[in-house]
């Protein structure tokens, strides 16, 4: 896409004047009387020129001045080139229609009066608009037929545009070594014309065209290249696009550590010039680069980045199409009116031609009236066969619209599929990551406790995680900041902060775990108000002495016993940064036999159902686990999933599920 706004802009510039000065002393010639009326043309157009980018306005105002010029001189040649101008106005505008009228007009008068440079600048502008558009294969005809009269003149500074035009198209239609041999001629001739701008875009093409036919030491060493001249040349949209394509062959070679510099470099520019295409393009490889490299935190947090910039890229692609689809209505619209316009002056035409014969005698009459129905139903099949080409083209259009909308859901539908295939594989790395059956059972008891987890999306923000050390058995019951992906990516954070706490730093003591994961947090990830962190339980059971005890962050462990609820003590704080940062508090536990232990998250108490859509709440939860308190341990999740499900109804699920169960 990068190449086609060079070439836009390259086309464009066929056809400017070669009068370049000093803005007074131009508008002193066209006010001086002396002033030939082609002089003043020319200075009102080499002005418009000049301003046509930087204030189209007021090129506007000078164009039109050049057209008062351009008609009084009586020059088809002047007036080709007013056309051309006020094309390309409109075409910087963004008003494709009305740029390819005037271009038209252009090309019409051009071949009339048979002015060869002419043609060339209106071909080269409708083609480089076709570009613009995607219609790959119009713009090819348009570009083809303007190098033949570019050949015919050995216009060279055309015929590089042209070559390096037709190099980005072959390379669309991934014929690549066509694209190859053009490319080469275009930087053959753009080196001679010390064209730094040509120069850089033709290394970019010709890189491509390597890239195409699998040799990546020679793309490699033609992107390189692009990517100096671009920063030269202070073209960011090439710099970026370099930057892309070199990161791609280090992709392409698993040397990552060459690759990350400049995928680096792109996401800097593409996000400077709101390039989401390129986002979405450098997030995705970044994440597939950390994937590789086992960095779990990079590459989960290029993958945020990914999903979340395709949501800005689909509403620009949506606004984008809207325009195009626009601009064609625009386009079949003027059609079909200038086909009924056509045949009603000819009909009026006609009509007056037998109006001035109605005083001859009645033999000519006779005859005239003949020959003048013979006309009319001609019109009338004219006309009739011009609606049904109108009609049958249509036709086409809206078929060929129809396979592009279905490639289009495809497209969409093999992005979801990649989205939700990336999610999973999240979802296989944090499952592995969560307390095994076995390891539960060889410490808990096989039979003595229950695990219900049920994320709201594929991958949850809830965990419950456990392990050993010296000789003490710990079990994590945690609900992290949010939930789905960005959920899960905070939760792998806070596993590796406890298992840091406790296997690294031997800290086994649960408040003093949960004191160094919230520094951990916060030194690593808080920025200023954000709190990002966890609420949970950290539970130790001493094995040497059977000694329970816990740490609680805004949860309370709940002990049923002889059919009673005990709530025990919590800590009003989250782990990680909020209104209190107070020092966690050690409890202790004192378990009788027949008690049962809950640890839970909130999300089965939050969610909404029921006969009137309202909250679960803790209360009605407590309550139900004194009612199943008595059942085995796998009986006791089965109730609690199906009283869930059947509360929850139809309704959405409003957060992720965590619910463990310990007999003893």
């Amino acid at each position: 896409m990068k190449f086609k706004k060079l070439i836009l802009l390259i086309a464009i510039l066929f056809g400017k004047g070669l009068y370049s000065t000093n803005t007074d002393s131009l508008l002193k010639i066209a006010n001086n009387p002396s002033s030939s009326d082609s002089t003043k043309f020319f200075v009102y157009y080499d002005m418009a020129w000049e301003y046509l980018y930087s204030n189209p306005d007021s090129a506007y105002m000078f164009s039109k001045k050049a057209f008062t010029f351009a008609k009084r001189s009586g020059s088809p040649r002047i007036q080709t080139k007013i056309l051309n101008l006020m094309g390309s106005y409109f075409q910087v505008k963004g008003d494709f229609v009305k740029a390819i009228d005037y271009y038209q007009k252009s090309l019409n008068l051009g071949e009339q009066q048979k002015i060869d440079e002419a043609v060339l600048v209106a071909l080269g502008n409708i083609g480089a608009i076709y570009i613009t558009l995607g219609q790959n294969k119009k713009a090819l005809e348009y570009q083809l037929r303007s190098l033949s009269i570019a050949q015919k003149l050995n216009n060279e500074n055309k015929l590089a545009s042209i070559y390096n035009n037709l190099s980005l198209l072959y390379n669309n239609f991934q014929d690549y070594s066509t694209a190859l041999d053009y490319g080469k001629k275009s930087l053959i001739i753009y080196k001679k014309m010390n064209s730094v701008n040509g120069i850089c875009s033709a290394y970019g093409n010709i890189g491509n065209s390597y890239m195409g036919l699998n040799n990546l030491n020679e793309a490699l060493i033609n992107f390189m290249k692009n990517n100096e001249l671009a920063k030269e040349a202070e073209n960011p949209y090439e710099e970026c696009t370099s930057s892309m394509d070199i990161g791609e062959i280090y992709l392409k070679r698993k040397q990552y550590n060459l690759a990350i510099p400049y995928y680096t470099k792109a996401e800097k520019i593409a996000t400077e010039i709101e390039d989401y295409s390129d986002l979405q393009n450098v997030y995705h490889s970044m994440y597939s680069i950390y994937k590789e490299t086992n960095d779990l935190k990079r590459s989960l947090e290029s993958y945020e980045k990914y999903v979340s910039v395709i949501e800005k890229l689909n509403e620009s692609n949506s606004k984008e199409e809207l325009h195009k689809k626009e601009i064609e209505f625009e386009f079949n619209r003027r059609t079909v009116r200038d086909s009924i316009k056509n045949a009603q002056e000819n009909i009026i035409k006609d009509e007056k031609i037998k109006a001035n014969k109605a005083q001859i005698d009645k033999d000519k009459i006779l005859k005239i009236a003949l020959t003048v129905g013979f006309i009319l139903v001609f019109i009338f099949g004219v006309v009739i066969f011009n609606r049904f080409r109108i009609t049958r083209k249509q036709k086409e259009i809206i078929e060929i619209k129809s396979k592009q909308t279905e490639e289009q859901k495809e497209i969409i539908e093999n992005k979801n599929k990649e989205i939700t295939d990336s999610i999973n594989y999240a979802k296989r790395i944090q499952y592995t990551l969560l307390a095994h059956t076995d390891f539960l059972n060889d410490h808990l008891g096989e039979n003595k406790y229950f695990t219900l987890f049920h994320p709201k999306d594929i991958v949850s923000g809830d965990f419950y995680w456990a392990c050993e050390q010296d000789n003490k058995f710990f079990l994590a019951v945690c609900d992290s900041t949010g939930h789905g992906v960005p959920g899960a990516f905070m939760s792998l954070l806070n596993i590796g902060f406890l298992s840091e706490a406790i296997n690294e730093k031997l800290i086994l003591q649960p408040d003093k775990i949960l004191n160094y994961t919230r520094e951990r947090l916060i030194n690593s990830i808080s920025k200023e108000e954000q709190k990002d962190g966890f609420d949970g339980v950290v539970l130790c059971i001493d094995k040497s002495n059977n000694k329970i005890t816990y740490a609680s962050a805004n949860n309370s462990p709940i002990i049923i016993r002889d059919n009673e609820i005990v709530e025990l003590p919590k800590d009003k704080m989250p782990v990680g940064k909020g209104e209190r940062e107070d020092a966690f508090t050690l409890n202790e536990i004192k378990m009788q036999k027949g008690d049962t232990l809950y640890l839970y998250t909130d999300g089965y108490a939050d969610q909404f159902g029921g006969p009137k859509g309202k909250k679960y709440k803790y209360k009605q939860l407590n309550n139900q686990l004194v009612s199943i308190n008595k059942l085995t341990a796998a009986e006791q999740a089965a109730a609690l999933l199906k009283n869930f499900r059947d509360w929850k109804g139809e309704l959405e699920q409003v957060d992720d599920v965590c619910v463990i169960g310990i007999k003893f």
